[in-house]
């Protein structure tokens, strides 16, 4: 009988250290799980937050190329050797993406080359700015500590996210093995083990670890360009009035059509 209760004891110190080791087992694989389909969620909801940013971007370096003779190719390039960025460095606004002349104003002045330097110069500003709040976003006061700063959502911010979640999913996909999780509760399970041996059954195989496996993004494919670090318009205002007036020099008539047209939007 001493010897019965004694073996019930150990049965019972066993099963209960067996739940306590599956319970950590599960938390440490099915709870990395769960933060990282977190992330995962977080990463996609900052990247369609970055798409609609980009919109705007887009918007704007439409509305530039429309000023620079309705996008032609020369006077887009030109415009941008002008002011020391490589044309090539510059994704195109996207089929999708038209000019909305009724978001430029046509500046007062009693010279039409100068009121087109003027739109030139408002309509390059307002690039630099979108693309600036788009690549490295901007800073503002947290709303529950005013004394700690924030930064808006930015180019660079997801794309680091991106890669760090790479390397998070990467290291789970190797090391949080589905098949050992199950390997391991079926060897605390001692009723099961024995039985198992008794019938003569071999080790259960288990193939759920690809299929269980995450997949890591690729920001390369979230369709979201890269802009480079453009000068701010006071620092190449001389270099875009002067391009802008050998433009209208070149062009008087069309570069007329085009002030007209911004006018008429309004």
């Amino acid at each position: 009988m001493a010897g019965g209760k004694k073996d019930d004891r150990y049965e019972c110190l066993a099963d209960s250290l067996a739940e306590e080791s599956l319970s950590e087992a599960a938390d440490t694989l099915f709870g990395e799980r769960r933060r990282i389909e977190e992330a995962l969620r977080d990463y996609q909801d900052k990247v369609q937050r970055l798409h609609e940013l980009h919109s705007s971007v887009a918007a704007c370096l439409a509305n530039l190329h429309f000023v620079l003779r309705r996008g032609d190719p020369k006077t887009v390039a030109g415009f941008f050797w002008a002011v020391g960025i490589d044309p090539d460095q510059l994704p195109t606004p996207g089929p999708d993406i038209s000019a909305n002349p009724a978001r430029l104003q046509v500046p007062f002045g009693l010279w039409a080359g100068r009121r087109y330097a003027g739109l030139v110069r408002q309509a390059y500003a307002a690039l630099v700015a979108e693309a600036s709040d788009y690549m490295q976003g901007r800073y503002y006061p947290d709303p529950e500590d005013p004394r700690c700063m924030r930064v808006t959502v930015n180019y660079w911010q997801v794309k680091d996210l991106c890669d760090k979640l790479q390397e998070r999913i990467t290291k789970a996909n190797q090391s949080e093995s589905f098949t050992q999780a199950l390997q391991f509760s079926k060897r605390l399970d001692v009723a099961r083990t024995e039985k198992e041996t008794l019938a003569g059954g071999g080790p259960v195989q288990y193939t759920l670890d690809k299929e269980m496996a995450f997949k890591p993004p690729d920001f390369s494919e979230s369709g979201l360009p890269a802009y480079p670090d453009l000068p701010q318009p006071e620092q190449v205002k001389k270099a875009v009035k002067g391009y802008a007036v050998q433009v209208f020099r070149n062009a008087p008539r069309e570069v007329r059509s085009i002030l007209r047209e911004v006018q008429k939007a309004h």
